[in-house]
Formats: C-alpha cells, sequence, structure tokens
C-alpha cells in the first residue's frame, strides 16, 4: 500500500498528529509548519528525521509534495 504524504500546520498542537504521522505504518509525514521557529526547532530535535521539510511560510508550505494537511492551528485562523 502506497503512503500517505501529510503536512501538519503548527508543530505545537499539532504534536499528536506529529507523533502518529513519524510511527504509523500508512503514512508519511513529510512537512511541518509553524511561524514560531524554537517549535519547530523542539519537533526536529525530538524528531531526528531528515525527510521532513520544516516551513515557517505557510505560503511555500502549501506547494510542498502532499496528500493531505492537517491544520493544527487556532480555529480562527483556518479559513484564512
Amino acid at each position: 500500500m502506497k503512503k500517505v504524504k501529510v503536512g501538519v500546520l503548527g508543530a505545537f498542537r499539532g504534536k499528536s498528529m506529529i507523533d502518529y504521522c513519524s510511527r504509523a505504518d500508512n503514512v508519511e509525514l513529510v512537512a511541518i509548519c509553524d511561524k514560531y521557529e524554537p517549535a519547530l526547532q523542539k519537533v526536529n530535535d525530538e524528531l531526528k528525521m531528515d525527510t521532513i521539510t520544516y516551513y515557517k511560510s505557510f505560503d511555500e508550505f502549501i506547494q510542498h509534495d502532499m496528500n493531505a494537511v492537517v491544520l493544527a492551528n487556532y480555529a480562527n485562523e483556518h479559513a484564512p
């Protein structure tokens, strides 16, 4: 079975999804985006996976080759 390429927006609020995706057999975590750089660095330090691309810019993140995006930011930020 082909893995679903997933990106997560929100390194802090998305931590549970990041953890799941980094361990699941049917998912490949390919990108994480957060405007708060220390949150990205913390996740990078914990995962130590060079297959994940980290973004501070949503516009760059959304261009990444992925099949699904998890919005783990504040609900009032979803539509914009």
